[in-house]
């Protein structure tokens, strides 16, 4: 009678490619569900890293701004139905495969909490769901959400908007990330007009809160005029105009964000001045230059293509009651 046998010493070769060929099935089967659907399983299972591995999956043969589009895009929609926790974590994962993504982290964890937030959630709770990564982004952004919602503000809005998110916490770097993202939120709603955004924040009822506020709308001046960057990607923007419209709105007012102060292309103020280093800080009030100049070195460096010698050099001629708060701002 005829048999057949395999030496055992191939069984380990049979078993590798058992393995193998299995794994490939898996990735086939993953890879064939629609991108949305596997978004949702895996955030649904809190599945933080296979998230963060699905990003850089996605977006891995873009480069420049496109790779930045294709993962504001992701963040986007990872970000909605209160996932926030779940887009935080996945982010973390993200930039540890991807160097530049730490880098720009501040600004996808502010596109985090702009998505979070939509009229008829609680503020506080979404603000509750973020934390702390890269510089509180997410903080701000969900503040920035509250005032681009509708387009209007006033007074009495600012001034109690953040009692109302930290309760009765007496938690000061809450209350902080809070007011601070007013200043944000204020930039963005008049269409990065600078200097309304400071009076804006001079309707806080603390020198504490205000200047926190100031602080806020000289980072999203900074930020938002930097070339090829913002806190909000074109997406978030039109869709938060769209929302403040209303379903009245005529289908071509959408493509005009002006009425919501949400159009990047009519900004009303100057926000730099390639001429010169130290603007704004040496046009606004001098009770914002303090503020301003905490900002103003990180600034400063980059027109110096980050030479820290010139920079500093640039930070000896501001005036001396904030030359130190420039130095001390090349830091950040």
């Amino acid at each position: 009678m005829n048999s057949w046998y395999l030496p055992s010493s191939f069984l380990p070769g049979l078993l590798a490619c058992g393995l193998i060929l299995t794994a490939c099935s898996k990735r086939e089967a993953q890879t064939a569900e629609p991108l949305p659907e596997r978004m949702s399983r895996l955030a649904a299972a809190g599945d933080t890293t296979a998230l963060g591995e699905l990003a850089l999956d996605q977006c891995r043969e873009r480069t420049g701004r496109d790779r930045k589009e294709c993962y504001e895009n992701y963040f986007v929609d990872l970000s909605d139905s209160g996932r926030v926790a779940v887009a935080l974590g996945a982010l973390a994962v993200l930039a540890d495969e991807d160097k530049q993504v730490k880098a720009d982290g501040h600004v996808y964890t502010h596109l985090i909490g702009i998505k979070a937030w939509k009229q008829g959630r609680d503020i506080g709770s979404v603000f509750a769901s973020c934390n702390g990564l890269f510089q509180s982004g997410c903080y701000h952004g969900v503040i920035q959400a509250y005032f681009t919602s509708d387009g209007s503000v006033d007074s009495a809005e600012v001034a109690r908007l953040c009692d109302q998110v930290e309760g009765n916490t007496r938690n000061l770097w809450l209350r902080f990330q809070c007011v601070h993202g007013i200043g944000h939120g204020l930039e963005m709603i008049w269409n990065w007009d600078l200097i309304k955004a400071l009076e804006g924040c001079d309707w806080l009822l603390t020198n504490w809160d205000r200047q926190s506020c100031y602080g806020g709308a000289f980072m999203e001046n900074a930020v938002a005029s930097m070339p090829g960057g913002h806190h909000a990607p074109a997406r978030v923007l039109a869709e938060r105009a769209d929302s403040a419209a209303g379903d009245a709105a005529a289908p071509e007012d959408h493509g005009s964000h002006g009425d919501h102060g949400l159009d990047p292309g009519a900004v009303r103020f100057k926000m730099r001045d390639s001429s010169n280093t130290h603007y704004p800080c040496n046009i606004v009030d001098p009770r914002y230059a303090s503020a301003c100049y905490m900002l103003q070195g990180g600034v400063i460096l980059e027109y110096h293509d980050y030479d820290f010698a010139k920079a500093a050099a640039d930070c000896d001629t501001a005036t001396p009651e904030v030359r130190h708060l420039c130095y001390l701002s090349m830091g950040t």
